[in-house]
């Protein structure tokens, strides 16, 4: 489980949910079969205990990087701002909240050249702080990637596979995913920034859930579980433990079985989920288990999540 935080940037808001390397590799530019969409790059995902990330080159320096749709900002750890010749960003800070509440201001770093899978990104201005938690990684996770960066094209998971794919509309008509071949679900988001918000129904509650790839499992929050009468009682009867955020705050997490998870046409009986406090204004996340189990595409162009069983899950 990763804990929730939010983020203010300057003057300009970032709101951020969960938070919490092979070789560079490349795919060059091609179109599709069907000309709508273009694969722009395809880069190598990997599932670590839960933290998807991608390698990464900041100024030239190779890195891995969280991939976070629950963040609207990226994140730089000091480390790597230190190491791979960033300059300090005067003009920029971020304030920092963890699942305790309190707020902290960090820096901002300008990364002149931010590249994934050869696309260029930079110059971008990234806060410096450090993950509550990553992977042992070689070489090392230095942050996350969020929405800010993902937003610029459509983004597909697919993490059985082992890939993260970049996609650019050919037209202003193009919708749905590229090349998926088997019966699919489309789900509207709401319009909240770069942030990928989706209703999902569980045992008969429309929630909000922020569909979280920087998140390590699916969290349901404790209000919204006490609002559908799970109530603290029940949870203590529940498994558990204590998790740690970023501003060092001990939260309790249970895990519960619930009857019945919807998200668009696609029904999914007996959840396990887990229930911990989630500082934001969403009900649920839809951590990284919930991607390793689907094929993914999320497009901000058009405000659409297109879903479908990864292969081997079925439900």
């Amino acid at each position: 489980m990763t804990p929730a935080w939010v983020w203010q940037r300057g003057k300009t808001g970032w709101l951020c949910g969960a938070a919490v390397m092979l070789a560079m590799g490349v795919t060059p530019c091609v179109a599709s079969a069907q000309s709508c969409h273009r694969l722009m790059a395809r880069v190598a995902l990997r599932d670590d205990l839960g933290f998807l990330n991608i390698p990464v080159s900041l100024n030239g320096h190779v890195a891995r990087m969280i991939v976070d749709t629950g963040s609207e900002g990226s994140l730089l750890s000091p480390e790597a701002a230190a190491l791979f010749d960033t300059q300090l960003d005067r003009s920029m800070h971020t304030m920092v909240h963890g699942t305790g509440g309190v707020g902290r201001i960090v820096p901002n770093a300008v990364v002149r050249s931010f590249k994934m899978g050869g696309l260029e990104f930079g110059p971008v201005s990234i806060p410096v702080d450090a993950l509550p938690a990553v992977p042992r990684t070689d070489p090392a996770v230095e942050g996350l990637v969020g929405g800010d960066l993902l937003s610029r094209y459509d983004v597909e998971f697919d993490v059985a596979q082992g890939t993260l794919s970049f996609w650019s509309a050919g037209t202003a008509e193009c919708s749905g995913p590229q090349e998926w071949r088997y019966i699919y679900r489309a789900v509207p988001l709401q319009n909240a920034g770069e942030r990928v918000i989706a209703r999902v129904d569980l045992d008969g509650h429309a929630l909000q859930a922020l569909v979280d790839s920087g998140a390590r499992s699916c969290i349901v929050s404790t209000s919204a579980a006490e609002r559908m009468g799970v109530t603290q009682p029940i949870l203590a009867a529940d498994p558990g433990g204590l998790t740690t955020g970023v501003d060092g705050h001990e939260q309790t997490y249970h895990w519960h079985k619930f009857g019945m998870m919807q998200i668009g046409q696609e029904q999914e009986k007996s959840p396990v989920l887990t229930v911990a406090p989630v500082q934001d204004t969403v009900d649920m996340l839809l951590g990284a288990d919930w991607f390793a189990a689907h094929r993914v595409w999320i497009s901000y162009r058009t405000h659409m999540l297109y879903v479908m069983p990864a292969t081997g899950h079925t439900r």
